[in-house]
């Protein structure tokens, strides 16, 4: 088995310009285990892409093949997204044509409703002031005085408990063959949460599982700036620009205590046993090329509103074709 991530990683995964954390999870795993055991080639993993470059843009679409990215960012970090691309004036548009976007937020509003009841009246009453004149500074509050104390694990256990939709319509917007990327800001705990979700499902060894967590800190020193950077700016303490060494088995535990383990969650919140199968079948090797795999739609379409739940929030899940928003 494979300890570091320049064991794990060929130079391809170096190429990027301006993408972070990238990795195909099939092969991080593989690599891992000394065995191929998922498909590879189908499920990305990486930090936003906002800032890839043209270069970056054809490596994803025509040397990955990717057609569609699952990113799990807040209504704010797509505003500070779009000021901070119109304040350098890049001539690339945010999102790449050809490619379908599934905006999910993660946590949803329900979660976030939940971080503002941790905070004191006096904040409570600061937030609702601040929100309509500065949103950054009123999530900022949110940040410093809920988020930061809750710290990362406890911050992954309550988003599942109070993002169970928005958690269930990332998985099914998952069911399908073809390429696919999910990513955060920093793809690191809302994509490494929805990626142990997953390779919970595939019945992956929790030493992969938690291998292919941890492998976000195996960066360079840049990288780990602009990852304090983004934290600080936000309100968080620098903690929060690593992963935790207690994530992944707080999960599991969490998920044992709570659930009976990660299949009766699942079915709590409508993922069940058939789309879990159906995943599986996409991303498993069970005899079948990849190829095939690529080939075939399996499943159900990011913008079907049977993959969403009846307890999701108007504007939780916006799905985008070339550009334009088309669905929920």
């Amino acid at each position: 088995m494979l300890d570091t991530w320049s064991e794990l990683e060929d130079t391809e995964y170096h190429k990027f310009d301006g993408i972070i954390n990238f990795r195909d999870v099939g092969k991080t795993v593989n690599a891992f285990l000394g065995k191929k055991v998922l498909k590879e080639g189908i499920l990305f993993r990486s930090a936003k892409l906002d800032d890839a470059s043209y270069k970056d843009r054809i490596r994803l679409t025509e040397v990955y093949g990717i057609k569609s990215v699952i990113d799990l960012r807040s209504k704010t970090e797509h505003l500070n997204a779009q000021e901070k691309h119109k304040f350098l004036q890049k001539n690339l548009p945010l999102k790449i044509p050809g490619i379908t976007y599934t905006r999910i937020i993660l946590p949803s509003r329900r979660f976030e409703l939940f971080l503002l009841w941790q905070l004191s009246w006096f904040n409570i009453f600061k937030f609702l002031f601040l929100y309509p004149l500065s949103r950054p500074h009123a999530i900022s509050l949110i940040s410093t005085h809920a988020l930061g104390p809750l710290g990362l694990p406890s911050l992954s256990l309550n988003t599942l408990s109070h993002s169970s939709p928005s958690i269930s319509l990332c998985l099914s917007s998952c069911l399908s063959g073809h390429p696919k990327i999910i990513h955060c800001t920093q793809g690191k705990d809302r994509t490494g949460l929805l990626t142990l979700l997953i390779l919970l499902i595939l019945h992956t060894p929790v030493q992969a599982i938690t291998h292919d967590y941890h492998l976000t800190n195996s960066t360079s020193p840049l990288i780990r700036s602009i990852r304090l950077a983004e934290v600080r700016e936000v309100g968080l303490p620098d903690s929060f620009a690593e992963t935790d060494q207690a994530m992944v088995s707080s999960v599991i535990s969490w998920l044992d205590a709570t659930y009976g383990g990660v299949d009766g969650y699942l079915d709590a919140i409508g993922f069940g046993e058939q789309k879990r199968e159906r995943l599986r079948e996409i991303l498993l090797c069970r005899g079948e090329d990849d190829n095939d795999a690529k080939e075939k739609d399996v499943g159900i379409s990011p913008a079907s509103p049977s993959a969403s739940s009846s307890d999701l929030e108007e504007g939780d899940v916006v799905v985008v074709q070339m550009g334009k928003e088309v669905g929920i």
